[in-house]
């Protein structure tokens, strides 16, 4: 009471010397009088005087804050936001007023609060304030919060402080986060990813009625934009997922009024549609399409994370698989899957390969154990003629270059009609079952090495001679012509 009192007279005491100082100015203009001339009011003096007092008017209103009790600040604050957001902070530092832009109060590393502990160190908070009622202590009322430079630590349970931002009641004022990052720890205190938060808006939209995110982030090197909006009303979620880099696009609407979550999922996967139909449980996340000719099913098994699925396609161009541009090598290079507690088994069916007519069938086997990529067992047949087999694929990373490393088998169904397509002399025609060769594809310059050749099981002192030469000469990119030539000469070199 005492403060309040003291605040009340210090106030009194400001305007009063405000009214004395305008008082006095006017009273000099109209009580002094010389003896022999008359000084009248200029337009300059007018001019100063209708813009001084304004100003010294302005900045006395504006600098009322500064009288305030900081502890009663700092406490008012922190209810209000509390009250308003459910949000839970801590001054650690001192908070300080400014003017400029709008008025507003700073504070440096401040404290975000979860359940128990700290979550997040904000290195720069502001927040603005009311401009209208200055002048009542207990009305002061707080507008937009900006948490800058944030380093939050979460973990699975954390997450209630965003998902409590988006049930907040309606109100004109928006929270802001950016330039921050968000650091997910599992139950051993060991990061498993880091999001980068570039501008992350929380605000209600009072036409729609709803509660709306807009964010731009950074995960695995992979920006993205996300907009989430809550209809409490209806019990439902939107949330529109979009990111450039890997060409991916997601359109989700959830229906959370039962225990069991459920909705309907709109993606752009390998530039084609895809719709999915999913449900949410307490450790599990379960998808299928509705879709006849290009079916998907898969879980996701949260603790310990596990994904297995299935992607079915009647047809697919190898373009949009291993190309360097394709979205899987985008994924791969984004090093989204290079963490040791993300393990995933895919399987990738495809009845024809669109761009090469004698390519059907493809069965790719993707196993990724801890942030490594397995392809083994991966095959596709060449017409009806040929079954090409992977064995001990693996991804290799070397700075920015990627290689496959693994082994092809050749398993001839009718190598007669293989060879009558190539065009092979028939006196270099033998009977052959199966061929082994080492390799390495390089995706980022497009060309392929082989080591170790073996035909049913047997090495062949020409067919080494034959790969040294083909490793070490300039045509070891393979297209339509070059890989031809290298089966002919192949072939060739065997029988010679």
């Amino acid at each position: 009471m005492q403060k309040h009192n003291s605040f009340t007279n210090k106030l009194k005491k400001q305007l009063l010397t405000i009214n004395t100082f305008i008082e006095s100015y006017f009273d000099k203009f109209n009580n002094i009088k010389f003896k022999s001339i008359k000084i009248s009011l200029s337009k300059s003096n007018k001019v100063v005087l209708v813009i001084g007092i304004p100003v010294i008017l302005a900045l006395s209103y504006l600098t009322i804050p500064t009288f305030f009790n900081e502890n009663l600040i700092q406490s008012s604050i922190k209810n209000q936001i509390q009250k308003k957001y459910n949000i839970k902070i801590k001054f650690n530092e001192s908070i300080n007023y400014r003017i400029f832009p709008k008025p507003h109060f700073v504070s440096n590393n401040l404290s975000l609060i979860g359940k128990e502990s700290e979550i997040g160190l904000v290195k720069d908070f502001k927040i603005y304030i009311s401009n209208s009622k200055f002048f009542s202590f207990n009305n002061f009322e707080i507008k937009n919060l900006i948490f800058n430079k944030t380093d939050f630590e979460i973990y699975r349970d954390d997450f209630l402080f965003f998902y409590n931002l988006l049930k907040t009641e309606p109100n004109e004022n928006k929270v802001v986060f950016k330039n921050s990052n968000l650091f997910f720890k599992d139950d051993k205190d060991e990061v498993l990813f880091i999001n980068k938060i570039f501008n992350n808006t929380y605000y209600y939209d009072s036409q729609n009625l709803q509660n709306v995110l807009e964010a731009k982030n950074e995960i695995f090197n992979i920006p993205f934009k996300l907009i989430v909006k809550n209809d409490k009303f209806n019990k439902k979620t939107f949330i529109n997922f979009d990111s450039n880099k890997i060409r991916l696009d997601i359109e989700n609407v959830i229906n959370y009024d039962n225990d069991v979550k459920d909705g309907e999922l709109d993606l752009v996967f390998i530039n084609k549609n895809i719709s999915f139909s999913y449900e949410i449980k307490k450790n599990s996340f379960t998808f299928s399409s509705k879709e006849q000719k290009n079916n998907y099913d898969g879980v996701i098994d949260f603790k310990p994370f596990y994904l297995s699925a299935n992607f079915n396609y009647e047809g697919l161009s190898s373009k949009n698989l291993f190309n360097n541009d394709s979205i899987i090598i985008d994924i791969i290079k984004s090093e989204i899957f290079n963490n040791k507690n993300l393990n995933a088994s895919i399987n990738l069916i495809v009845k024809d390969v669109t761009n090469i007519v004698e390519l059907n069938n493809l069965i790719l086997k993707v196993g990724i154990d801890e942030g490594n990529f397995n392809f083994s067992d991966s095959s596709i047949l060449w017409k009806d003629d040929l079954k090409i087999i992977i064995n001990d694929g693996l991804l290799s990373f070397d700075g920015d270059e990627i290689n496959l490393i693994g082994k092809f088998t050749f398993e001839f169904i009718d190598i007669n009609n293989f060879y009558r397509y190539f065009q092979l002399p028939k006196n270099y025609r033998k009977k052959i079952e199966k061929i082994e060769l080492d390799f390495v594809y390089n995706f980022n310059k497009k060309y392929i090495k082989f080591d170790n050749p073996k035909i049913d099981n047997k090495n062949d002192t020409k067919l080494e001679e034959f790969i040294t030469s083909f490793n070490s000469g300039k045509n070891k990119i393979l297209n339509k012509i070059t890989f031809k030539n290298f089966v002919n000469d192949f072939f060739i070199a065997y029988s010679g």
